[in-house]
């Protein structure tokens, strides 16, 4: 077993459209949302290779709700300590060929 230690655990919530036209009201087009950080990006990538792995970490709040949700129905183990800061999301607008990415702080710990 691997355990993968992510103390910033995020929800990446990536936003697909067309074109991106800041300033003004842009539609999105298809929205996805999965746990991630680098170590559960880095588990993710040892269970498909076969590994058993263990994501441990800190979350908080609804986000960290959804996070730990995601990361069951994605099939990864883990053991998440309750944090009593709300887990960050990061946000990703993919328009075309081109991302943007938008990251929040994370919770004080």
């Amino acid at each position: 077993m691997i355990a993968t230690v992510t103390p910033n655990l995020a929800l990446d919530v990536t936003y697909e459209m067309t074109e991106l036209r800041p300033g003004e009201t842009n539609r999105v087009q298809a929205v996805h949302a999965r746990a991630g950080g680098k170590g559960v990006n880095v588990a993710r990538v040892l269970r498909s290779l076969g590994h058993d792995v263990l994501v441990l970490g800190l979350a908080g709040g609804p986000t960290g709700d959804a996070v730990r949700e995601e990361l069951e129905a994605s099939g990864l183990a883990h053991d998440l300590v309750p944090a009593a800061g709300e887990t960050r999301r990061t946000v990703t607008v993919v328009a075309g060929a081109e991302a943007t990415m938008l990251g929040e702080p994370g919770p004080a710990v």
